[in-house]
């Protein structure tokens, strides 16, 4: 049963998770849309040479963000002097990467084997103007439990941008309007959130050094750096050495994968690292929580991607129709490996919350370096044939996050924070029913004779697999840590 501390936090923690997840689907619906529209507007290697500009300012996004975010959401007092420093370290950080990014803009065009990435990273450069500012503002009313507001703006901001972009691209801006659709969505945020943050009662506080603040959110944007450019290898790798076509293939799949993977590490970590700072504060230890955190983290992540696995090639054609087939055959090898991406990445939260900030540094290294280690082998056993190569690739960066999990476990065993066999039966359980989508699925899939019939059979298919999960719910692990932490009630086991 829970106890009388851990039940209003795990109901916070709910209620705030329900609505991210609500926001995450609607964008993931949103985007289904504007996914389906520029694939049939935007070339292959137009959409990869997007895609590459993407990729070269990532990086400057968090030199710009500078960790304020997670600054704010792990802060033990939110006051209103912090929100303001970290408003003017986010303007001025902002403006120091828009410049940057007008001045990398060549040298990034000609890393990547692609003059035309040099104007949309030019244009990419406004984009650092308000996305710095719009992150201060939706992490300070998380961490103020605003979970509703944030949801919604968010949605309404990225509709607002795709309206933007799909209207650019009719106009023939292709594939500029991609990007201008990333420029409007932060700038749409940050009207709304400053705005709602400001009519908030908030204590004054002490006097809060921009140094101070930099000091430890630095070190988060550096993490986030170490973080990305382990993605941006695998892009990178293919581009150069498989071609803007393949790149685009790639990339295309990447995003289809990959936003449900932002998606849900973002809402996890949104939810969750509120009451962990709250948790921590209070002197309880983390321990006591983490098996659930976990354990909850792995069945959203098999059952999410098992069940993309199984329908997501057929659905991936069905969305960007004909010339696209290589992105669709990929699906299954990056959804295979995307629960070890969400769990290293949901993970990190942890360490954060800890101020592990040695760590975290030496787990992020390490994925960093098996990436490019493994992608470099990959690279070099699939050259001349693209299709298996880009599979050799995702595959690789996959191995790569499961190494760095592992050694999150291990570390954490080590520490006493949490044991290795808390989770093997929760790991073990949720990954044989995301293998059993994926396989009733892909059964099931072809039997239809096109795209949408192969969707429908394939969700049919899944049905059984559904129905003994929930004939046998006291079993899963999923169900019984929600019922210990207080969110449901009945019996276990």
């Amino acid at each position: 049963m829970p106890t009388d501390a851990a039940a209003p936090e795990s109901r916070t923690t709910l209620v705030a998770l329900v609505w991210n997840y609500s926001s995450a689907i609607a964008a993931a619906v949103l985007q289904l849309c504007y996914t389906a529209y520029t694939a049939r507007v935007v070339l292959p290697e137009s959409f990869g040479a997007f895609a590459a500009a993407a990729a070269a300012t990532t990086v400057l996004g968090y030199v710009a963000g500078a960790g304020l975010a997670t600054y704010l959401m792990r802060a033990e007092e939110l006051t209103r002097r912090t929100v303001r420093c970290a408003y003017r370290v986010s303007v001025l950080s902002g403006v120091l990467c828009c410049a940057v990014s007008q001045a990398l803009a060549q040298p990034a065009a000609t890393l990547w084997g692609l003059p035309e990435v040099a104007p949309m990273v030019q244009l990419y450069g406004v984009y650092f103007l308000a996305q710095p500012a719009s992150q201060v503002a939706l992490a300070a009313l998380r961490r103020l439990d605003r979970a509703r507001f944030c949801a919604l703006t968010e949605t309404v901001a990225q509709f607002a941008g795709m309206a933007v972009g799909a209207v650019l691209l009719a106009l023939g801006w292709s594939p500029y309007g991609l990007v201008a659709a990333q420029v409007v969505t932060p700038a749409v945020t940050l009207v709304a959130a400053a705005v709602r943050l400001a009519r908030l009662p908030l204590a004054e506080g002490p006097p809060v050094a921009p140094r101070e603040m930099l000091r430890i959110s630095g070190a988060f944007a550096g993490y986030g750096m170490i973080q990305m450019t382990a993605a941006d290898v695998t892009l990178l790798a293919v581009t150069r050495f498989l071609g803007p076509a393949a790149a685009g293939q790639f990339s295309r799949t990447t995003l289809a994968v990959g936003l449900p993977v932002a998606m849900l590490c973002q809402s996890l970590r949104r939810a969750v690292m509120p009451s962990l700072a709250r948790i921590n504060a209070d002197g309880r230890p983390l321990g006591t929580v983490l098996p659930d955190v976990l354990s909850a983290t792995s069945a959203v992540a098999f059952v999410s991607f098992g069940v993309l696995a199984g329908v997501g090639p057929a659905a991936l054609s069905l969305l960007l129709g004909p010339g696209w087939e290589a992105a669709a055959a990929l699906v299954p090898v990056l959804a295979a490996g995307a629960p070890l991406v969400l769990l290293c990445q949901v993970s990190y939260a942890v360490d954060e919350i800890r101020k592990g900030m040695g760590s975290l540094l030496r787990t992020q290294l390490l994925v960093l370096a098996a990436t490019v280690v493994l992608v470099g082998l990959a690279v070099v056993a699939g050259q001349g044939m693209a299709g298996q190569g880009m599979a050799l690739v995702a595959l690789a960066a996959s191995v790569a996050a499961g190494i760095g999990h592992l050694e999150q476990l291990v570390r954490w065993h080590r520490a006493g924070l949490c044991r290795l066999t808390s989770l093997v039966r929760p790991y073990t359980v949720h990954a044989a029913v995301g293998v059993a989508l994926y396989g009733s699925g892909r059964l099931a899939a072809g039997y239809g004779t096109g795209p949408l019939e192969q969707v429908l059979h394939g969700l049919l298919g899944m049905v059984p697999v559904a129905l003994v999960c929930i004939v046998f719910r006291r079993r899963l692990p999923l169900y019984g840590a929600a019922v210990s932490r207080g969110m449901i009630t009945g019996p276990v086991g």
